[in-house]
């Protein structure tokens, strides 16, 4: 299994000393990949783009996965969304994250996907259906994949078995993602995964509590119930630390700490 870390760029466009000082941690401490938003890289002069991704090469660490492929502004489901805007958006976004060399793109995106007020349910997923088909096609074309994220913070596709059954109507190259801070905060179980384990194509990590790094002082017992599940899916891809360093930490030490107990425990 590769072990990666979710980090974006922002600090190459706006002064964010800490944002740098996480980024260049993750390349200094050895994780197989990055794992970055895409969107905020479109706002890259041409200079700073080819800058994020020279570092990147320098350091070996290559950006394998993508996520937010929209802007959190943009609408997907609602009856404001174009859904001209969003594939022209979305073609922008995929063809960068095949630049970048990334392989799986999680759709997020808990907000735009919300079902909203005076919307029922099956409408909502119907047109999320019609989003996830334009996209899955578009990652067709790059050799990409596209993980359905489920989120703790949305009211649709809150859990593993629904993201998977949703993927199984968008094509083949659309999966699923389980995160593990989301599932705990909804009291769901890793053991998810087993009910689809075709459908799993990404994985998220955090401290439950708190949504911190994993950390040697945490109650590991989660992990280990984690790890076993994607034991038995026969799981062997990428998992990815998804996690706030609290602020009183050393980050390069919270950010090497983190890679050590997910190395160990999976």
């Amino acid at each position: 299994m590769q072990f990666g870390y979710c980090a974006n760029a922002n600090f190459l466009v706006a002064e964010d000393p800490r944002g740098k000082e996480i980024f260049e941690g993750i390349l200094a401490a050895g994780y197989d990949y990055l794992e970055t938003q895409l969107t905020h890289l479109l706002a890259l002069a041409p200079e700073q783009y080819e800058t994020f991704k020279r570092r990147l090469a320098e350091a070996n660490v290559p950006c394998r996965m993508g996520m937010m492929i929209f802007p959190y502004s943009m609408p997907l489901v609602s009856m404001e969304r174009d859904l001209e805007a969003i594939e022209a958006h979305a073609t922008r976004t995929l063809a960068l994250a095949a630049d970048l060399g990334c392989e799986t793109v999680v759709f997020g995106h808990g907000g735009a996907r919300a079902v909203p007020d005076g919307m029922d349910y099956d409408t909502a997923r119907n047109r999320l259906i019609d989003v996830l088909r334009i996209i899955g096609n578009l990652a067709t074309m790059h050799n990409l994949k596209i993980a359905i994220e489920p989120l703790c913070d949305t009211n649709m596709i809150t859990s593993f078995p629904e993201a998977a059954a949703l993927a199984k109507e968008c094509g083949s190259s659309v999966g699923a993602v389980f995160d593990l801070y989301h599932a705990a905060a909804l009291g769901q179980s890793p053991m998810d995964i087993t009910k689809a384990p075709e459908q799993l194509f990404h994985l998220h990590i955090a401290n439950p509590k708190g949504r911190t790094v994993p950390a040697s002082s945490d109650d590991i017992s989660c992990y280990n119930e984690f790890a076993a599940a994607a034991r038995q899916c026969n799981y062997a891809e990428r998992l990815s630390v998804e996690a706030d360093i609290p602020p009183d930490a050393n980050i390069a030490q919270a950010i090497a700490g983190a890679l050590n107990i997910i190395r160990e425990i999976f």
